[in-house]
């Protein structure tokens, strides 16, 4: 009995760090296409592509800064940033971006948002990227 209890236990307490871990995952706020390009023109705001730097020469948004997600000196970059500043930032379709802007709030980063969908939303949408 006392073994079934403890694996019960168990299987709560690992569910509740699952749930805890999305809910910490989901802490980062989503921008449409809409509101990334209405957030990006404003003064303290500054974008950031966390591609490569090949795929970067593929296209990428006007003013966009580069720090590569993949890169070794990624965290070491976002050290040099302004932390009261805002970052939106942006990948291929969002799955790095989402570790970035993470890692950017385990790191003291207050406001960092990513845009839905990446740069390949982006592109569907219409709208313009520079090489």
């Amino acid at each position: 009995m006392k073994i079934k209890i403890s694996l019960f236990l168990a299987m709560v307490l690992i569910s509740l760090g699952s749930f805890a871990q999305t809910v910490k995952k989901d802490s980062i706020q989503v921008l449409t296409i809409q509101q990334f390009e209405k957030m990006s023109g404003k003064k303290k705001t500054m974008v950031v592509d966390v591609r490569t730097p090949e795929e970067v020469a593929e296209g990428h948004l006007a003013g966009a800064l580069n720090i590569n997600f993949l890169g070794e000196n990624f965290a070491k970059e976002i050290q040099n940033l302004d932390k009261k500043k805002t970052y939106l930032l942006y990948c291929r379709s969002g799955s790095r971006t989402r570790r970035a802007a993470d890692l950017m709030q385990k790191s003291g980063f207050k406001n960092v948002y990513m845009l839905e969908g990446g740069i390949t939303a982006w592109k569907e949408a219409g709208k313009p990227t520079e090489k």
